[in-house]
């Protein structure tokens, strides 16, 4: 039986009595905050009471992690998956694909959604419909989808469990210290070999890097030093990865949209972003990473691309809410893509590796850009509200003079160094 912290009683405490409101139950705590304990106190609950309980995780390949922390914190639990034998355990893991699949679903009161801003619309309304009785349990540190569409549809009512101040004041959190150019910016403010030569001093470091091509060129210029890890690799060989990091015969990991949730190791200490983040969800998943306590020491986040000064510090007091950010997209038509071996032209989000019609793969994106700049502690940035206010001003200005309406958004990146995220 784990000892709950005392922010862990209190959330549990809000989202019982959250429960006297509703059937469907957002929990956000940050990174650290230990949302899986906090949730095994809440499904022994619901198991005293002779409820089943369904565990709902995003990814496949991290299911039987799921069950092996579940079972340390002393829930009875059963694996839903290809190849397991069936249990009786009144408590089930399975990935969000499989129930998705299996016409059969296993029995449920309760439904715990791991990660839950991953659980796309339509994908939760279909899981859902088979459970139209069951109570509702989502468990996230940032509750926004990718797009930025809020969640919603999905919950309704959202439960903060502590924020980052709190648990550094508490001493659960790391204290943490920032380094980045003085804006945002489109391309990197140094080489990130050179970056974590200068500002990480041989300390435990992540990398989180755009392409698996930059993160393999990072990996061999520090050669020993540096393990490599994207999603196209076995679990073996990333799980013999990520263990030569937890015990000390490698200083760096670097990779590509693999570590940015799912992964725990205190070790960890600094963070090197090597690549830009239009997402605020991502990049507070991110620098999260070394967030963890580890004795006394400080945490470091080197941002070379700036985007601190577009989503904030990491332990900046945020406000949530089941909205979500409203975004501006990039331009005023959907993104596409055009082959330019046969001319087909596709939805850039859907276009796959190669093109559907003559099968030619699509170009590499460009390399990423180094243009020198200084790095310099980050202290404050300018906070969301008077960003805010300032694209107010300069849309009534487009307005008033009759410019088009790009103009004030425009403007607001030239001051800014990135796209505002609310139209005016």
């Amino acid at each position: 039986m784990i000892e709950l912290r005392p922010y862990q009683q209190r959330a549990i405490a809000d989202v019982r009595a959250a429960y006297r409101r509703t059937k469907r139950v957002l929990l956000v705590a940050p990174t650290g905050f230990g949302k899986t304990a906090t949730a095994s106190a809440l499904i022994q609950w619901a198991v005293a009471k002779g409820r089943r309980v369904v565990f709902a995780v995003h990814r496949r390949e991290i299911v039987r992690d799921t069950l092996r922390r579940l079972e340390g914190a002393g829930v009875p639990c059963g694996l839903v998956m290809a190849g397991e034998r069936p249990s009786d355990a009144p408590v089930q893991v399975c990935s969000v694909q499989t129930l998705v699949a299996r016409a059969a679903a296993p029995p449920a009161d309760l439904i715990v959604w791991d990660e839950a801003h991953h659980c796309a619309a339509d994908t939760y309304r279909e899981i859902a419909a088979q459970y139209p009785s069951a109570w509702h349990l989502g468990l996230t540190a940032t509750p926004e989808r990718a797009d930025g569409v809020g969640l919603r549809d999905a919950f309704d009512e959202l439960v903060v469990g502590a924020t980052v101040r709190e648990l550094q004041d508490g001493g659960y959190l790391a204290e943490c210290d920032v380094i980045a150019p003085a804006a945002r910016r489109d391309a990197l403010a140094m080489e990130p070999t050179a970056a974590w030569e200068k500002y990480a001093e041989g300390r435990p470091t992540v990398v989180f890097h755009r392409t698996v091509e930059e993160s393999l060129r990072f990996a061999r210029g520090l050669g020993s030093a540096c393990a490599h890890i994207d999603g196209s690799m076995g679990r073996a060989h990333r799980d013999a990865q990520l263990d030569s990091f937890a015990r000390g015969r490698v200083q760096v990991l670097s990779n590509v949209y693999v570590l940015t949730e799912g992964w725990d190791a205190p070790r960890a200490k600094v963070c090197i972003l090597a690549r830009g983040c239009g997402s605020p969800g991502t990049y507070l998943q991110m620098v999260g990473r070394v967030l963890r306590r580890a004795g006394d020491e400080r945490a470091l986040v080197v941002d070379l691309a700036g985007v601190t000064h577009e989503h904030g510090l990491p332990d900046e007091d945020r406000e949530f809410s089941l909205d979500g950010i409203a975004r501006r997209p990039k331009s005023e038509r959907e993104w596409i893509s055009q082959c330019l071996a046969c001319g087909f032209v596709t939805r850039g989000p859907t276009r796959g590796h190669a093109c559907r019609q003559c099968g030619a793969v699509w170009p590499a994106p460009e390399p990423v850009r180094i243009e020198a700049a200084e790095m310099t502690a980050v202290r404050s940035v300018v906070p969301r509200w008077k960003r805010d206010e300032e694209l107010e001003r300069l849309t009534r200005i487009a307005r008033e003079r009759g410019y088009k309406p790009g103009w004030a958004s425009v403007r607001f990146k030239e001051q800014f160094g990135f796209w505002p995220r609310r139209t005016g």
